[in-house]
């Protein structure tokens, strides 16, 4: 991982088209596209038949391309004497080359990542292989209970997998979308998570929340998931009015659309009477007595109460971030004594 730690501390430019930086990129990443998607795909087109005449028309792009850029504001702060400059395109080839020497003529700190983007998936692959369950504080307990409050609050040694997913995991998760923008894709999930456990592996164990393998689209890497299973599990309580009120304020700006489609999908596993109930509360936007039918009815029923090694009632924020404080640092010591022996 000694690539990826250089990354980190250089400003990164992706040089690669709009649409291959939005599908997913490193973190932190600026897009300088060398080739615009529709001149990316000319040129791939037209290199099928006559590779010479391609390799001319994407230089003229790329001049073009490039010069703008050079003229460009918003990118005078990261073109600059005083950054040190990371170039990645897809594979390390033309496209980062062509920025990279022209940079390189003015003076610019400049370098090129080896491989480009595919050699840095490579690397996150690599890390996604790595956890292990003395990585990890596991959160369990029942919908409301604030594993996610705890896991914000503490977020120097933790890793947040609902706020990577931008969803919230149950059946209504997809409120998510309206706080923290629309889901990521799988790879860019991945290189957000990668880039979490890279940068807080020095604050092992991290807290992390019992998800399940799912969150909307994104599905967690499968060594993690068995990891942080496995791992040394706290059961967190709460009493019920603060749990309707923790989801009060979480889903109190649910879309109707967004609403009854989550009731869609827990139809078939509540009793008819309280679903209809539901319904007819939703009417009136009678949230509060809705978050507490769906509790009681609902998500305490399907509940299961895994085994965890030690039980907590979460109720006061700043007493829980110093009880795990003190828990990690326990765990920690505990951990590197068995490392010694």
């Amino acid at each position: 991982m000694a690539e990826a730690k250089t990354q980190m501390a250089k400003i990164i430019i992706d040089v690669r088209t709009p649409k291959e930086f939005a599908h997913s990129h490193i973190p932190n990443a600026y897009n300088i596209p060398v080739l615009l998607d529709a001149q990316h795909e000319e040129v791939g087109t037209l290199y099928k038949h006559d590779p010479l005449k391609a390799k001319f028309l994407g230089a003229g792009y790329a001049c073009e391309n490039i010069a703008k850029a050079l003229q460009d504001p918003k990118n005078s702060k990261l073109l600059s004497y005083e950054n040190e400059i990371l170039i990645t395109c897809a594979r390390g080839g033309m496209r980062s080359q062509s920025l990279f020497c022209v940079l390189e003529s003015l003076g610019l700190r400049a370098s090129k990542l080896a491989g480009g983007y595919k050699s840095y998936r490579h690397q996150v692959l690599e890390i996604l292989q790595m956890p292990k369950k003395e990585d990890f504080i596991t959160l369990c307990g029942a919908t409301g209970c604030g594993k996610s409050e705890i896991i914000q609050d503490a977020s120097d040694f933790s890793i947040d997998l609902e706020r990577l997913a931008c969803h919230y995991g149950s059946s209504f998760g997809g409120m998510a979308s309206k706080i923290l923008g629309d889901q990521p894709t799988q790879k860019m999930f991945e290189n957000l998570l990668a880039y979490e456990l890279e940068n807080k592996k020095s604050s092992l164990p991290l807290l992390i929340e019992a998800e399940s393998k799912r969150l909307g689209d994104i599905i967690i890497p499968k060594i993690l998931a068995s990891s942080y299973q496995n791992a040394f599990k706290v059961h967190i309580t709460s009493p019920l009015e603060l749990r309707i009120k923790r989801i009060k304020e979480l889903y109190g700006n649910i879309p109707e659309t967004l609403f009854l489609n989550g009731m869609q999908k827990i139809k078939p596993y509540i009793q008819s009477n309280f679903y209809k109930e539901i319904l007819n509360l939703w009417g009136h936007r009678d949230l509060e007595k809705i978050t507490e039918i769906l509790i009681l009815k609902y998500y305490d029923k399907v509940y299961k109460h895994s085994h965890t090694h030690l039980t907590f009632e979460h109720t006061d924020r700043n007493k829980s971030l110093e009880f795990f404080k003190n828990l990690r640092n326990e765990l920690a010591s505990k951990n590197q004594d068995l490392c010694t022996r």
